[in-house]
């Protein structure tokens, strides 16, 4: 099974936890047979590498051969998709209060400015909130589904005006700011 890299994109589903009305199913039979009452088996067999029949199997409560990692995915796209206008209406009302969104991250970075780019080895350990723009930014790419590095970008657009460049004027904030090996992050709102 390949590998899932959805660092940023699993803390914003899990920081969405406490904003939900209800719980989600805990079992993975269960969580299947919701997941299944939105989405077709063979148009969600692909996302949790199994096959349609493994998953109609499984939704039936036979989990005999269930995986860890079937039931990480399941667990993963149960979180994605659990309650989305609740999720729509807690970012929207975060997003037009100024609320906070805050940020904890443990990654290494690297910097392009106009005479080049600059790889720091440091491993940054940080918790910042981000500016109102880049949460919105954020919440709305996570809404349309973007892929991981689409959510890496604006995370590392919003930490380098956050943290490296709050310091700095405005005409001397042209450095571009990327994370490049990112270890851990956790989102609180």
């Amino acid at each position: 099974m390949p590998p899932t890299n959805t660092a940023v994109a699993h803390a914003l589903d899990l920081a969405d936890e406490r904003h939900w009305t209800r719980r989600p199913p805990a079992r993975p039979a269960a969580r299947l047979r919701h997941l299944l009452q939105t989405q077709a088996a063979p148009l969600l067999a692909p996302s949790l590498f199994a096959y349609p029949q493994a998953l109609t199997r499984w939704a039936d409560g036979d989990t005999s051969d269930l995986t860890p990692a079937h039931a990480t995915l399941i667990e993963h796209e149960i979180y994605r998709t659990w309650q989305p206008e609740v999720r729509r209406r807690a970012h929207q009302q975060i997003v037009e209060h100024d609320g906070c969104v805050t940020v904890q991250l443990h990654a290494r970075f690297s910097f392009t400015t106009a005479s080049g780019e600059f790889h720091d080895p440091r491993l940054y350990r940080l918790t910042e909130d981000l500016p109102t723009l880049h949460a919105r930014r954020l919440f709305d790419a996570r809404h349309r589904d973007a892929d991981e590095a689409d959510l890496r970008r604006i995370l590392a657009d919003g930490i380098g005006e956050a943290y490296f460049f709050r310091a700095l004027p405005p005409d001397q904030q042209q450095a571009a700011v990327t994370l490049t090996d990112l270890h851990h992050v956790h989102f609180h709102y």
